[in-house]
């Protein structure tokens, strides 16, 4: 995964690189004609070892492969797999349709609400490696 970024702040050991990340719609050559187009400005912090950068520099956030699969399964495919077996269990069990929707929407919330608590144990093990363009 890779994105065009600049530079915003400079710290320490710290770079705030701003990307501004685009969805499909958004670099449609229609957009202007529809209300569709979608655009977000992101900030990444990223520690910096042995570089030197300044405000303003265009620079090039990557991160592994590997790590983005791993983070679309923490995000996705977990709690659909969570949401899915809790139902289909207690449905199976002759609980309530009802009854079942809502324990699995709780342990879901509930999965969500302990990936929030791990983010800072989670944010060490994906890092983005940053490299000036030009």
């Amino acid at each position: 995964m890779e994105h065009k970024g600049i530079v915003t702040t400079v710290e320490a050991k710290k770079v705030t690189v701003s990307i501004v990340a685009a969805s499909a719609c958004a670099s449609c050559q229609g957009k202007s004609f529809c209300s569709m187009s979608d655009k977000k400005d992101k900030k990444f912090v990223t520690d910096v070892v042995n570089q030197e950068f300044t405000v303003g520099d265009e620079v090039l956030l990557t991160m592994r492969l590997t790590q983005g699969l791993r983070a679309v399964v923490w995000a996705y495919i977990f709690p659909l797999c969570l949401l899915m077996i809790i139902l289909l269990t207690l449905l199976s069990c002759k609980f309530s349709e009802a009854g079942s929707a809502l324990a699995a929407l709780t342990a879901v919330t509930a999965y969500y609400f302990i990936l929030y608590r791990m983010r800072n144990r989670l944010k060490k093990k994906y890092v983005f490696e940053i490299k000036k363009l030009g």
